[in-house]
């Protein structure tokens, strides 16, 4: 069967069919008729081969094929709406908004600098900047919400969506509170039984304990707690009998402080990546390059 080019609107309908969950709603919200929706998925069902919807007591649902499709149908959709804001902004005469979203301890490393200079060279464009957790970052970029974000990224990091421009490395170091008698341990073993606080996505630990561990087989420690705020991740690690993960940049301004002590340890050193994200398929705007060049020079 000869299979032409997706359309555009039949994407736009599965989507709004997605977020409505039933024909009838999906419809409203396009302000088309229930049975143009119906017509839509069919001739787009037709040109694909497969079947993308099943009907069910509550509306319908998305079979394996039209999940699959619905990555992609958000991701054009949402370049589309980008696009048009970006015409409208032109033909005003005003710069588009600028949405960028900043891993919680990535904020204060190279952020603050990189946004004043930002602000000097584009005093013009309305710019939007979110602080939120890993998952939110990559929830964001997928569904069109930040233009791009600025984010530590581990080697475990599922990235493969998205292209990641490095800022810079920085070493994943640990530590314990000032005094604290877990400071002067160094091995490995002997700190595994502890109570252990990390900064990343929870998934991403067992990764990051198989390379800091490197050939030894040690558990992973049973009690680790994951806090993705800074300022509250500093409070935690404070407290006694705590092995805490850090960059290393984090690290020392704590220790500046008075309140923490590095480990050295027989662990294997780890490394992350700070990074610029964005989808692959994002076409760069010039404010967007012009932010891209202000982090890149104080990274």
């Amino acid at each position: 069967m000869e299979r032409g080019t997706l359309k555009t609107a039949q994407l736009q309908t599965l989507v709004a069919i997605a977020e409505h969950g039933t024909l009838m709603a999906a419809a409203e919200a396009l302000n088309v008729s229930q049975p143009a929706v119906t017509k839509s998925i069919k001739e787009l069902e037709s040109r694909l081969g497969v079947q993308l919807l099943e009907r069910s007591g509550a509306g319908v649902r998305l079979t394996r094929y039209g999940e699959t499709l619905l990555r992609r149908a958000r991701a054009v959709v949402a370049e589309i709406v980008s696009a048009e804001r970006e015409l409208e902004a032109m033909k005003s005469g005003v710069e588009r908004t600028l949405s960028i979203g900043v891993s919680l301890l990535a904020s204060s490393i190279a952020m603050p600098e990189a946004l004043r200079a930002f602000r000097e060279r584009l005093p013009e464009v309305r710019l939007n900047v979110y602080e939120c957790a890993p998952a939110q970052i990559i929830d964001g970029l997928r569904d069109g919400s930040f233009d791009l974000c600025v984010a530590f990224v581990a080697a475990s990091d599922i990235t493969a969506e998205y292209r990641v421009v490095p800022l810079g490395e920085s070493a994943q170091v640990l530590a314990a509170p000032r005094g604290d008698p877990l400071a002067r341990e160094t091995q490995l073993a002997r700190i595994n039984g502890a109570r252990w606080l990390y900064y990343h996505t929870r998934d991403s630990f067992p990764a990051f304990w198989r390379e800091l561990c490197g050939d030894s087989t040690l558990p992973m420690p049973p009690h680790v707690n994951v806090c993705t705020s800074q300022r509250l991740y500093a409070q935690l690690a404070q407290e006694a009998g705590t092995i805490s993960v850090w960059p290393e940049p984090l690290l020392e301004d704590e220790m500046r402080l008075g309140r923490m002590e590095r480990l050295h340890t027989d662990a294997r050193t780890t490394r992350l990546t700070l990074g610029l994200m964005y989808r692959k398929d994002l076409v760069l705007s010039a404010s967007l390059e012009c932010f891209i060049g202000c982090i890149r020079r104080t990274a």
